[in-house]
């Protein structure tokens, strides 16, 4: 059987300039190889000028970094950064859909969505037809070129990556801790007991606050506080209502404690911000 080969940098760099044109602009998207033909075999000592995504829809895909093989299957994600050098090997019928793509705010999304940007990124999970679906709809748009061809790219790809990122969140064990935010945000005017939001989530208090803050990025009680401010910010912009009462409309009915941990929080008092922001 017939064995592609592709060596040549320049060709490999073609389609994979870097660009700070827009956000986000996918520079080249296909699906290789669709008739499987051909075992390939694709070498870059140099790597590309932007990010290489790779979504493995059929078969075994191998890529070797830092002098490890993997041996990735169906439903595998690998996310190359630009100027790293990248080695993937595979026997038909393997296939995988991909993109390369570059942009001003790309470093920005893949580290806000989770993805390290400094070494290539592996996902192994289960295939998703919701992935392959995207990558089929930005390889045609990009084939037929589209009308608005470049945001319906970047949107594409976007929703994309986001996919991914759920998907990576959710196999870590990620909750969504549901229930117990629903009632913080029905009932943050009250006192609020941490235990009972653990039980809420059928958990222990203390393993609770430890998966809540490793998920949320902040403990149970300073999620409450930055909405009860956030909430009263509003509310000293918005309304002439007194300070006392916008205290007690976000849960501090002692005036004095709400300016106290306002103005330790936000830098400046209620009344500061009002004149501020007005």
């Amino acid at each position: 059987m017939e064995k592609l080969y592709f060596r040549n940098v320049d060709i490999l760099n073609t389609k994979s300039k870097q660009s700070n044109e827009y956000s986000l602009i996918v520079n080249f998207s296909y699906d290789c190889f669709k008739n499987d033909l051909y075992a390939y075999d694709t070498y870059n000592s140099q790597g590309r000028d932007d990010y290489y995504i790779i979504y493995v829809v059929d078969g075994i895909f191998n890529t070797k970094i830092n002098n490890t093989v993997f041996h990735l299957k169906k439903g595998a994600v690998i996310l190359y950064p630009p100027k790293y050098k990248y080695r993937y090997w595979g026997e038909p019928p393997s296939r995988y859909l991909c993109a390369h793509f570059t942009g001003s705010h790309v470093e920005k999304i893949l580290t806000d969505l989770g993805f390290p940007i400094e070494h290539p990124y592996i996902l192994e999970g289960e295939f998703s037809p919701k992935i392959k679906n995207l990558f089929d709809k930005m390889d045609e748009q990009y084939m037929t070129n589209a009308p608005f061809l470049q945001y319906s790219l970047s949107c594409l790809l976007e929703q994309i990556l986001l996919t991914i990122a759920v998907e990576r969140v959710k196999s870590e064990g990620y909750r969504t801790f549901k229930k117990s935010i629903k009632y913080i945000y029905a009932n943050y005017t009250e006192k609020i007991q941490i235990p009972y939001l653990a039980k809420l989530e059928g958990l222990s208090n203390s393993r609770f606050i430890t998966l809540f803050s490793k998920d949320m990025g902040k403990t149970p009680s300073e999620y409450i506080l930055d909405l009860r401010l956030g909430r009263a910010c509003e509310l000293l912009v918005a309304t002439d209502k007194q300070i006392s009462s916008i205290g007690t409309a976000v849960g501090y009915k002692d005036q004095y404690f709400f300016s106290k941990i306002f103005k330790k929080h936000m830098g400046i008092s209620p009344l500061e911000y009002r004149k501020k922001n007005k």
